[in-house]
């Protein structure tokens, strides 16, 4: 051991005196360095108070979005086993989505929530609100927003859109959605809650769990504060914190946002402490979150305190380690020696020797040393003795701690094991008990062991009543022998079994239910016991035949419709073939009926309807199937018919009890009705084929002056063959233009010079040329004739762009417009896209309508004609005279031009050319140009000159002339004109 050394002794006097005066300069600038260490910990606060309320909005933004989420896939799981049902043939498609509208319907979302489906186009396929359905919301900016990200499966936005119950003019809010699409159905199912109501969709005990004080700050208090005034802290952090936010709640309400400094008196002293807190408001949540922490402690005041008393302090500090020194030196001097003396015996661990002649206290420190070195070598062996002692009675102690370690550690988890099967038992044990379906549980011999209480709801038969017998006391004798053959067979073949079966109450009430059976084994694979579980259906049986009734039954007449029709013509053409027999399908059609509806109102025209029904019901056998296909036809099947003359009878009969009036409120109404007929085996093999022999017979008695029958020909059947192939081959020559212009001059009668031309389409067809006659009224019926129309105006407009280019005379070109096409209400717009296409000066084009066309619809007529005449198109009326025109009505058409029809011209008796005499003359004096069409002689041409006629049209000047030889025609009549 080293000796004892008084320099050392003054030496740490002198430093501690050190000590204690830079403890004074510490405490002088103290209150510097207590101030940035202040603001470091506010800024501190301030960024912890951030990140609780960026953690809490995430929290509750995930909490919302897996709700909505979670509900549109369950809405979406519920559609795929529908629809994998109405796959499997145990529900109709429109089964199907009747339950699913019914599901999702009920489906809560919130309180305030809904959930929604449209279909791909933004039609309102099922909503709470049954009067937006089938309404088209494409228009609306949401729907669209949906529309476009309907393939991003569980995709939770913003957007605004309408709460349950409101008006779609209404101001629309801001809600959140989550959608999710299934395209089996092009379904689009889309769950929506207004954005100020998702609070109830946030899980706040969940949040609460996530919230801890920061760790490094322990004594920062992180806070919750709910809209009724409720104070969340974490439960680690006592009473006491609570405490001191209680007082502070309103003002943190009414501010919302910000800070707020306070002093606090903590149980540590009575000092108080400057605390600070941080809030923030998560709007969407209606919530305040918020951190409050220590920013100041105690010894900053203590300084503040006594600040005045630090200047003398410290000049008395200064002078103290100078006092010190040399009270060192002084005191020391005697000890040097005797340090010196036994440094060198101390250093080899002997007692230290010390001269008779030393003074008497240094012989008693060395006699003091000595006795103190044998003490702590006697004290060292000891100490190590009862080290080893002590380490092996830890080794020892340790070992047993662990094995009770272990041993605890197999009794925790045994125990956690009991009380997790004894969860699960309770759990099952709720489940059996609260199922609404019935569950039965039998052992291998099937006998009752055990019911739940919906077993009892639903068949009337308590537990003690069921327990011990064998299920087939619920049977109904409604399945046979086999079926309970095939049960069992599939029970052991495939362990389970699931399908509809008719059992017996208590009652004795026969009900439906769906049953499922499988088979529980045990280790050795052998049937220890049977579960069964089952659900009434009888309501679904109900609605199924609802379903069905709408589904094959016509909604006004209640008579079979088109799908009832086809089924029981296809078993009776299948009884006929067996039995060699013949039926007759009766095409029935009401003549002139859409007079009825537009005049008296389709109200009328549906109770009319009925009543046609109920008389060509009571006309008929009751064997006879008759069936309404829709408006105002009618299909009457009847089977068993010997000869011809029976179908004459019925269709006599029919025509002859419509003949009597049908009383319609306070008046009388008569109907007419044609009738086509066709018969198995003779005019078809099939449904299809018989109802469309009949339909085209029908269709003949029209033609033929309405309120007869017609039998079905061969010859019908042919010429519909033709009709289609023309109109196939139309539309193909469309596609390849077959189609050409032939163009005849019109001619002024003075003048003898060419002043325009009228196009007329020609069709080359394998080398031949065929005339309009045979294939325009074909295009008029298929609907083809817009699109021809179009493409002789594409022509019209080539063959001028090629005058232009030969620098010949621009000649304007009458083109003759369908009535179909006139008709169209874009008619304008789409003529005006094709001459600017082509940059041809409206100028040089007019439109040749008839005397039907234009007095058909006269208001439209008039809109057209006036829109046109302002872009320059002039229009002229063809064929003037054969037709019906009011006067009053052609005064106020732009009309620049009236065509006489060439069947005045070439005739002969003096009444048509009195018509030609009075046409001529009315145009005079209307301003209007006259055109004869189909002059042929010069005589004709003379008259006509006599008359005043302005320009003539017809084979004594040219016929009809390709493009080519018509440039050739004008060039001859350009030169001709200049020579003169």
């Amino acid at each position: 051991m080293r000796p004892f050394s008084i320099t050392r002794y003054f030496a740490l006097l002198q430093a501690l005196i050190l000590a204690v005066t830079a403890l004074g300069v510490t405490a002088l600038f103290s209150p510097y360095l207590l101030h940035n260490d202040s603001n470091e910990q506010l800024s501190r606060l301030q960024l912890l108070a951030n990140g609780l309320r960026n953690q809490v909005a995430t929290a509750i933004r995930l909490s919302q979005d897996q709700v909505l989420t979670t509900l549109v896939e369950q809405a979406r799981e519920s559609l795929i086993t529908l629809a994998a049902k109405n796959h499997l043939g145990s529900l109709s498609r429109d089964e199907a989505q009747w339950l699913a509208a019914d599901l999702l319907t009920g489906t809560e979302v919130g309180q305030d929530g809904y959930i929604f489906v449209l279909n791909s186009r933004g039609r309102v396929m099922v909503h709470p609100d049954r009067a937006l359905l089938g309404r088209d919301l494409s228009q609306l900016e949401p729907v669209r927003l949906l529309l476009d990200h309907r393939l991003e499966q569980q995709r939770m936005e913003r957007l605004d859109f309408f709460p349950l119950g409101a008006e779609l003019s209404s101001q629309p809010l801001e809600m959140l959605s989550s959608h999710s699409y299934f395209q089996h159905w092009d379904w689009l199912v889309v769950a929506v809650i207004p954005w100020s109501s998702a609070a109830q969709l946030v899980d706040f005990p969940a949040i609460e769990q996530s919230v801890m004080p920061p760790p490094g700050l322990e004594q920062a208090l992180p806070f919750l504060l709910y809209p009724d005034g409720r104070l969340w802290c974490p439960p680690s952090s006592g009473p006491g914190p609570a405490e001191q936010l209680s007082p502070l709640i309103k003002t943190i309400q009414s501010q919302r946002e910000g800070s707020y400094s306070y002093d606090w008196m903590d149980q540590s002293g009575d000092t108080p402490r400057k605390n600070t807190l941080f809030f923030h408001e998560i709007k969407g949540a209606q919530l305040i979150v918020g951190m409050a922490g220590p920013t100041s402690g105690g010894l900053s005041r203590l300084l503040g305190e006594r600040q005045g008393l630090l200047v003398p302090a410290l000049l008395l500090l200064l002078l103290l380690p100078l006092l010190a020194t040399l009270a060192a030196a002084l005191l020391s001097r005697p000890f040097r020696r005797f340090a010196g003396h036994t440094l060198e015996q101390s250093s080899k661990e002997e007692a230290i020797q010390v001269s008779r002649r030393d003074p008497a206290e240094l012989q008693q420190v060395a006699w003091a040393f000595n006795t103190l070195l044998e003490r702590l070598e006697q004290s060292r062996l000891r100490t190590e003795q009862e080290l080893e002692i002590s380490e092996a009675v830890h080794r020892q102690l340790s070992q047993e701690v662990l094995s009770r370690e272990q041993a605890q550690q197999q009794l925790l988890a045994e125990i956690s094991t009991r009380k997790s099967a004894q969860n699960y038992l309770q759990l099952f044990k709720n489940i059996f008990d609260n199922a609404i379906e019935g569950i039965i549980i039998t052992d291998s011999e099937a006998k009752i062991l055990a019911v739940n209480q919906s077993f009892s709801d639903i068949t009337g038969y308590q537990a003690e009543e069921a327990i011990g017998k064998n299920p087939n006391l619920l049977n109904s004798g409604k399945q046979s022998k086999n079926f309970y053959r095939k049960l069992w067979e599939s029970l052991r073949k495939r362990g389970s079994w699931s399908g509809e079966i008719w059992n017996r109450k208590k009652d004795g009430t026969i009900w439906p239910e769906w049953l499922s059976i499988s088979e529980i084994r045990d280790g050795d694979s052998r049937t220890s016991h049977y579960f069964a579980f089952f659900h009434d259906i009888s309501e679904l049986k109900r609605r199924e035949k609802q379903i069905s009734i709408m589904a094959y039954r016509d909604a006004l007449t209640k008579l079979p419709n088109r799908a009832a029709l086809e089924s029981r013509l296809t078993k009776a053409i299948a009884r006929a073939k067996r039995e060699a027999g013949i039926l007759a399908v009766l095409f029935i059609d009401l003549d002139n009926f859409k007079n009825i509806n537009d005049t008296l109102g389709h109200d009328k025209g549906d109770q009319l309807l009925i009543l046609v029904a109920e008389r060509i019901g009571q006309t008929i056998r009751s064997e006879d199937t008759l069936s309404r296909l829709g408006g105002d036809e009618f299909i009457l099947l009847s089977e068993s018919i010997e000869n011809e003359s029976r179908i004459f009878n019925l269709a006599g009969r029919i025509l002859h009890s419509l003949k009597h009036s049908f009383t319609i409120g306070a008046g009388k109404l008569f109907i007419n009705a044609s009738i086509g007929i066709s018969t198995y085996p003779n005019d078809g093999q099939t449904t299809s084929e018989l109802i469309k022999n009949a339909d085209l017979a029908m269709y003949r008695a029209k033609k033929e002056g309405k309120n007869k029958f017609v039998m079905f020909t061969q010859e019908m059947h042919e010429k519909f063959l033709a009709h289609v192939r023309i109109e196939n081959s139309i539309r193909i020559g469309l596609e390849q233009r077959e189609f050409l212009l032939y163009y005849q001059p019109k001619i002024d009668i003075v003048s003898q010079q060419p002043t325009s031309l009228e196009a007329l389409i020609r069709w080359e067809k394998n080398g031949l040329i065929i005339t309009p006659d045979k294939f325009i009224p074909v295009a008029e019926e298929s609907g083809l004739i817009d699109q021809m129309s179009l493409y002789v105006l594409e022509e019209v407009c080539i063959f001028l762009n090629s005058l232009k280019g030969q620098a010949m005379p621009m000649a304007p070109v009458s083109v003759n417009m369908a009535p179909r096409t006139f008709n169209n209400l874009d008619i304008v717009e789409t003529i005006d896209a094709i001459l600017e296409r082509h940059r041809i000066d409206h100028r040089y084009i007019d439109f040749e309508v008839t005397e039907t066309t234009a007095m058909q619809d006269i208001q439209h007529t008039l809109s057209t004609m006036n829109r046109f005449r302002q872009r320059g198109i002039s229009f002229s009326i063809d064929d003037f005279g054969t037709g019906y025109s009011s006067l009053s009505y052609l005064n106020e058409m732009p009309v620049s031009t009236l065509k006489i029809d060439k069947r005045f011209i070439s005739a002969e008796d003096s009444n048509s050319r009195s018509i030609v005499s009075t046409i001529t003359a009315m145009a005079k004096q209307m301003e209007l140009k006259v055109v004869a069409e189909g002059v042929e002689t010069m005589e004709q041409l003379n008259w006509l000159q006599t008359l005043g006629c302005h320009e003539a049209q017809g084979y004594y000047f040219s016929r009809p002339l390709p493009e080519k030889e018509i440039i050739r025609f004008l060039r001859g009549a350009a030169e001709e004109c200049s020579e003169r």
